[in-house]
């Protein structure tokens, strides 16, 4: 769990920046980015804050057990709050996907749509195909780590200037694992668009 995510652990006036090298079973290690240098005692009472890519802002209290110098491990981790990002992230892509459509008007039928943007709980699409709320579209949607497997049910259609239809979809029947992996992508994708807008 929070597998190499940024944090910072905050003794008193103290601060320290630096990243998860693991966290389980209510401890946590954190590396240091530049030493701890005598900063912290086993036995501070301390917060931290994991800035977790999946998870969100998590911040947990706990104590100092044990201080190298490179490394602190934090013993009876409690979780204090968190702060889901993943509702609000969404990226603007054009992903071309093809998948199933169930609809209550006609017989299954295959269905090629693009995707224009994509959360972690729903999605924007561009379809030649006609669509009405609550039809289905079984479809997998491709990431860099793997394929994820998605239903989504219509919910609402807009015409745009250009006379096409986009139409808004939720996801249903999501799994943690395929929202994770979505989240995983929004983030991704969101940061190499940060960084070609600061090359070009």
């Amino acid at each position: 769990m929070h597998s190499l995510a940024r944090c910072a652990l905050a003794a008193g006036d103290r601060v320290l920046d630096g990243y998860v090298a693991a966290c389980g079973d209510g401890t946590l290690m954190l590396r240091a980015d530049h030493g701890v240098r005598g900063e912290l005692r086993v036995g501070d009472d301390v917060q931290v804050l994991v800035l977790d890519d999946v998870r969100g802002e998590v911040r947990y209290s706990g104590r100092v057990a044990r201080v190298s110098v490179t490394t602190v491990y934090v013993a009876d981790l409690e979780l204090r709050s968190m702060l889901q990002k993943r509702q609000v992230a969404r990226v603007k892509i054009a992903q071309l996907c093809t998948g199933v459509l169930q609809s209550s008007q006609d017989a299954d039928r295959s269905i090629t749509f693009v995707v224009l943007d994509l959360g972690a709980h729903g999605m924007r699409i561009s379809t030649t195909a006609r669509l009405t709320e609550q039809d289905r579209i079984t479809f997998q949607f491709p990431t860099p780590d793997r394929a994820v497997p998605l239903d989504a049910e219509v919910l609402r259609s807009q015409r745009t200037r250009t006379r096409s239809t986009h139409y808004g979809c939720r996801f249903v029947g999501l799994r943690e694992r395929e929202a994770d992996a979505l989240f995983r992508f929004v983030m991704q994708t969101q940061a190499a668009q940060r960084r070609t807008r600061l090359l070009s």
